[in-house]
């Protein structure tokens, strides 16, 4: 596996989540590079190339939906997880619409990270984590 495709983007207005992302993404052999904006990310998106970004739903000016149709219209798309901790109605739908490799909601398990990693890279959608 090449180092591009070990690199897992991070985009998420939380500081702390950020972290703790960060460290779930390390424990599982990829290299995280964490972004505290859609903005960020997508400015640093040429000199970065991830083959996986995990990116929050709700975050202030672009939110994970308007960063999603921005990275929509670039080729080729890295495949995206989108992470929420509150999965509101339609929400789903509309980022697997735009384009979304997968929905999970927060917290995240280092086994269900693991997993959506796996199946996004093979090509697969994840199996949707709900809260309970």
């Amino acid at each position: 596996m090449s180092e591009q495709q070990r690199i897992i983007a991070i985009v998420d207005d939380d500081e702390l989540v950020r972290r703790a992302l960060c460290r779930l993404v390390l424990s599982l052999s990829f290299t995280p590079v964490a972004f505290a904006s859609g903005e960020s990310f997508l400015k640093a998106l040429d000199q970065t190339s991830p083959s996986c970004v995990l990116l929050d739903f709700h975050m202030p000016s672009l939110n994970g939906l308007d960063v999603l149709h921005e990275l929509s219209a670039r080729q080729p798309m890295p495949a995206v997880i989108v992470i929420t901790g509150a999965d509101e109605d339609g929400v789903r739908e509309s980022c697997m619409r735009a384009g979304a490799a997968g929905f999970l909601n927060k917290p995240l398990s280092r086994d269900t990270l693991s997993s959506a990693i796996e199946a996004v890279k093979c090509g697969r959608r994840p199996p949707p984590k709900r809260l309970s």
